[in-house]
């Protein structure tokens, strides 16, 4: 058979013996209903040998349709987690047909606008707006594409949102260690009270909220209990753990405290806060998890595996995200309806390793 230097969709018509129409159907998604499935493997079949591929341009230019998404954020290049979002976020495109246009503000709020409005230009047809810190936003770029977020939220409520479940991140950390017997637990938090939260950042507080519901609940003191303001740097946490931990007035004392004055356990607001504290233990002469045990949470990439002990900790579920809020996106752009406003909650899942332990005192 002699087909043009590029084939068209009437080649793989004739050769499989079918309309046009058929194979139009086929590869533009409609087949369902339309085409039997033993036609449709012709057609594939038909194409396949004739080295056939539709011109995804041109029937998007028909359509009005680009399947194009973009997505702002504020931290890509310096973010350890965000290559998950980005990856569940165009993973999950991939897997509706879509390609996504990736811009990172580094902080930038004016930028994002223009960024926005560069998206509109190319024709793309919906934006995933994303921090890399849980965030309350109190601005958001102004567009008029349907506008989902991924790890904050609104100022209004006004928009979906897929973020944690940071309070019940708190929740399942006192839980977890108060059944392996720990009641003295310190809590080393994010910015200390009174403090102004960082960027908007809302993780901590929220976390801490969920960890001290839990232990007022079991009944232990919040003497036996008390959340620590640290940080959320390897620094930070070596910092206070020594406060916590050490035996001079200071709390940087090169002795350690009592066994009945320091905590059994220590749950840090993140792995690098955790880190800080495997490396003041260490320094104290205190043995992870024998006699002091560490919880982390992120699952930071290339730290909590590999620290030694390596740490259990709470997987912040960034990929979920990313995947979820562009799963919502398509949805919303395909039914050309308004994206409903609420906000998800995803879980963190417990990653159990080696530096939790029970209670050495029984």
């Amino acid at each position: 058979m002699v087909v043009s230097a590029r084939p068209k969709a009437s080649d793989v018509a004739k050769l499989a013996g079918v309309s046009v129409t058929a194979v139009s159907f086929v590869f533009n998604g409609n087949d369902v209903g339309n085409i039997a499935p033993a036609t449709k493997v012709r057609i594939l079949d038909a194409a396949k040998e004739l080295g056939y591929t539709p011109d995804g341009v041109a029937r998007s230019l028909r359509k009005q349709k680009t399947h194009m998404l973009g997505i702002v954020t504020d931290a890509i290049a310096s973010s350890p987690f965000a290559g998950r979002l980005l990856a569940g976020a165009m993973d999950a495109a991939a897997g509706r047909g879509y390609a996504m246009l990736a811009f990172d503000s580094r902080d930038h709020r004016d930028l994002e606008q223009d960024a926005v409005t560069e998206f509109s230009r190319r024709k793309v047809q919906g934006v995933v707006y994303a921090t890399m810190g849980l965030r309350e936003m109190s601005t958001l770029p102004e567009t008029t594409l349907p506008l989902l977020l991924a790890n904050c939220t609104g100022p209004d409520g006004s928009h979906f949102a897929v973020i944690p479940d940071e309070v019940n991140a708190g929740r399942t950390a006192a839980r977890y260690l108060l059944g392996l017997g720990h009641r003295r637990i310190t809590m080393l938090s994010g910015p200390g009270p009174g403090k102004r939260i960082k960027d908007g950042n809302m993780a901590g507080p929220l976390r801490a909220k969920g960890f001290r519901n839990v232990l007022r609940g079991a009944g232990v003191p919040a003497t036996d209990s008390p959340i620590v303001g640290a940080g959320w740097s390897i620094d930070a946490g070596h910092a206070a753990a020594l406060a916590v931990l050490g035996d001079g007035p200071d709390g940087q004392g090169r002795g350690r405290r009592p066994v009945h004055q320091r905590p059994t356990a220590i749950f840090a607001v993140n792995d690098r806060v955790a880190t800080g504290v495997l490396l003041a233990a260490a320094s104290l002469g205190l043995r992870v998890p024998d006699d002091l045990s560490v919880l982390g949470l992120d699952d930071q990439e290339q730290l909590a595996a590999n620290v030694v002990p390596s740490l259990t900790t709470l997987a912040l579920p960034h990929r979920q995200m990313g995947s979820r809020a562009v799963e919502m996106l398509v949805d919303a752009v395909e039914s050309g309806t308004r994206p409903p406003a609420r906000v998800e909650l995803l879980p963190l899942e417990l990653i159990v390793r080696d530096s939790v332990g029970p209670n050495p005192s029984g």
